[in-house]
């Protein structure tokens, strides 16, 4: 699988044929699937039951993630309602109470995995013979760095930061060395990369895109044909995301196709707390109504669109840490269509 720079195969993509939209593959991440672990990185067996019976009720079809991608890349027809299903972290609850319900579904799945705690034996972790059982029943295993790093926010947790000589040193150290243990122990896995945290840079997204790496965040929305192949959105389904009456209105949520102006990196310099999502819509006649953005923490913010261009600023500071803005727009038969664009503000 490539899956280099954008998946975007819009030469001849207009509304397509029939006058319908590019499709949309909505992807969930998920961490415990546990009773007993951190509640915001968690739901509970019986809620991740609930979750699969809503899902099969969507209608959606859950795809290999690669299968996906591959599918976006390729121009190929999909599902109208097309879903894969992602867990950061390997955690033995993934074994014990995710994968029998899946495997009864014949659901594929992909777990992405930091090597360095798997082979010091953490306590609370999956092991490689389970990780390769697993892998045989229809799990896909991906790359989520050697260890669990903040991989972009440099001196400040001992790391190069990512402008510095030797981050491309530490980077093949981190991903590359991850990928071989991997390998070695599963066989060939496809090039699929979940940043740490969600946190990315864009020194990072060009080597991971020189590697040959599709590369998820922990930002919300659906994915299409013109995402940016290195900071591809999931949808969080943990903790205060978990709720039934939040997740089914994203199982069939399409992609806000658009182009983002600004901001250009993920990490906003450190003068900027109150930023300027801009964007250029793709396909404007299809959303001919508003566009409404939200920001973490402040709720619905003044949104301007003309024509195809989208504006939305922050009316209020941002905290340090991550945020993300979030638009909605509805398209053709009243289906809303979603965007997402993340944010870290570094001390």
């Amino acid at each position: 699988m490539s899956l280099l720079g954008s998946l975007a195969l819009l030469g001849s993509a207009a509304l397509g044929t029939g006058g319908t939209l590019p499709p949309s593959v909505v992807v969930l991440q998920y961490h415990f699937v546990a009773t007993d672990t951190p509640a915001s990185t968690s739901v509970t067996p019986a809620q991740f039951a609930a979750h699969l019976e809503a899902i099969e009720a969507s209608g959606a079809t859950v795809l290999p993630l690669g299968e996906a991608l591959e599918a976006l890349e390729a121009g190929r027809t999909l599902p109208e309602t097309a879903l894969a299903i992602t867990f950061d972290d390997a955690y033995e609850s993934i074994a014990e109470a995710a994968h029998p319900l899946l495997r009864t579904r014949g659901w594929p799945y992909t777990i992405f995995v930091n090597p360095e705690p798997i082979d010091g034996r953490h306590g609370g972790f999956l092991s490689w013979d389970q990780l390769q059982r697993l892998a045989a029943e229809g799990a896909t295993i991906g790359n989520h760095g050697l260890r669990h790093d903040y991989m972009v926010r440099g001196e400040s947790h001992g790391l190069p930061a990512p402008e510095a000589p030797a981050y491309a040193t530490y980077l093949e150290a981190q991903v590359l060395k991850a990928q071989a243990r991997i390998n070695t122990e599963l066989g060939a896995q496809p090039k699929l990369f979940a940043y740490p945290y969600g946190e990315f840079a864009p020194e990072l997204q060009a080597w991971l895109k020189a590697q040959g790496y599709a590369a998820f965040g922990q930002h919300s929305g659906p994915l299409w044909a013109g995402s940016d192949a290195q900071a591809l959105p999931r949808f969080p389904a943990s903790g205060i995301y978990g709720a039934l009456d939040s997740l089914r209105p994203k199982l069939t949520m399409k992609a806000l196709a658009a182009t983002i102006e600004s901001p250009k990196s993920m990490i906003l310099p450190k003068e900027t707390n109150r930023p300027t999502l801009r964007f250029t819509l793709r396909f404007p006649n299809a959303h001919r109504g508003p566009v409404q953005c939200y920001l973490s923490g402040q709720g619905a913010i003044p949104t301007t669109r003309e024509g195809s261009r989208v504006e939305a600023s922050a009316p209020a500071p941002l905290p340090l840490g991550r945020s993300r803005f979030n638009c909605t727009a509805q398209g053709p038969g009243g289906r809303w269509h979603w965007l997402s664009q993340p944010l870290l503000r570094l001390p």
